[in-house]
């Protein structure tokens, strides 16, 4: 039974004066460390890992989390899942470097709220020994060999897509996923699926994209992403936009809410190319002048891009059309707008994806 005698008890330090120190909160044995980014983690270290597994019946060693979740632990390197048996340890990630990643993650300077729990497994996890993310978890698999700095950066920032991912537009939601989707190029559910080969999994794309754009030097190491068949993610008109509007609403979405007369809005279709028409239901007849509905296009970034004059009204609707180019007539680039209606002191917004 070989457990790598390099486990330790992993401190969490400064990352270093390039960053800011994370704060931490004192209580428990496992505090909450908030980065300046807005994460909120959580760091189990191997030796914390190890103080929650237990043995079953059989004599294995198996972790067991607080809901009941449970992962057998292979402790022999010659276990034969173990393929690669490097120089003869499991290297469990350094937390250091984990903290780091992490902190290093920037969403063009928005703030990322999210609670996650990393676990810097000592072990490997049987029949799963990668890293993975599951909810609001991240669990990270030991090396063969030393796991150097952007090794860690690459699979830490991965991973936390994965959770901003399940956090910010899950699968099961419909219209942030389908945008994404669409935006990305990976709707043709034939080539693209969970159950392709890896690298054309949605998810794994998904998560590829927010280490590349937002993980910074150390997680773009090599410079590309899993699937070479697909553009990079900055070569997608509106894609980062896009991700850093998942987590940060521009303010414009934030401010334009229901007043004292509600308004309901829809746009069709969405996502569209090159024009799209808004729709509002009022909750009473829409105004018999319909130049007195304030329309207005924003970007992902809340700055202006064309004020609508005009449109039609029936009964208790106003549609106007907007036909996908900003106030000087120039096309505007694919990505994520919002679209702002006022009428005197009732305002109301919605979002709505450009695919050219």
């Amino acid at each position: 039974m070989l457990i790598n005698n390099k486990i330790r008890l992993l401190g969490i330090m400064l990352i270093g004066s390039i960053l800011l120190a994370p704060l931490q909160s004192m209580a428990g044995e496992n505090p909450q460390i908030v980065l300046p980014n807005g994460l909120e983690i959580k760091l189990f270290g191997p030796e914390d890992v190890l103080a929650m597994a237990t043995r079953d019946e059989a004599g294995r060693l198996v972790l067991q989390l607080a809901d009941g979740t449970r992962y057998q632990l292979i402790e022999d390197i010659l276990d034969p899942q173990i393929a690669n048996k490097g120089d003869g340890l499991f290297h469990p990630m350094d937390a250091d470097l984990v903290i780091e990643a992490l902190a290093r993650v920037d969403a063009a300077g928005k703030k990322i709220a999210m609670e996650v729990e990393v676990y810097v497994l000592p072990l490997p996890r049987s029949g799963l020994l990668s890293s993975s993310a599951c909810d609001n978890r991240i669990f990270l698999s030991p090396g063969v060999v030393e796991i150097d700095v952007r090794l860690a950066a690459r699979t830490v920032v991965h991973e936390l897509g994965h959770v901003f991912q399940c956090r910010f537009a899950p699968r099961e939601s419909g219209t942030a996923w389908r945008d994404y989707l669409a935006l990305r190029g990976i709707d043709d559910g034939a080539l693209y699926s969970e159950d392709a080969p890896r690298a054309y999994r949605p998810t794994e794309i998904f998560a590829e994209d927010f280490r590349y754009l937002f993980g910074g030097s150390d997680a773009r190491d090599g410079g590309g992403i899993e699937n070479l068949d697909l553009p990079l993610p900055d070569e997608v008109g509106g894609l980062e936009d896009y991700l850093v509007s998942l987590a940060a609403p521009v303010k414009v979405a934030e401010d334009a809410r229901s007043g004292e007369a509600p308004l309901a809005l829809s746009n069709y279709p969405n996502p569209f190319n090159p024009s799209t028409t808004i729709r509002v239901v009022f909750s009473g007849r829409a105004p018999a002048n319909p130049a007195g509905v304030e329309v207005a296009i924003y970007r992902a970034d809340g700055s202006l891009v064309r004020r609508i004059a005009g449109g039609a009204v029936a009964g208790s609707e106003f549609t106007a059309r907007w036909d996908g180019r900003d106030n000087r007539g120039n096309p505007a680039p694919s990505g994520v707008y919002f679209y702002a209606v006022r009428l005197g002191e009732s305002r109301a917004a919605g979002k709505m994806l450009l695919v050219r």
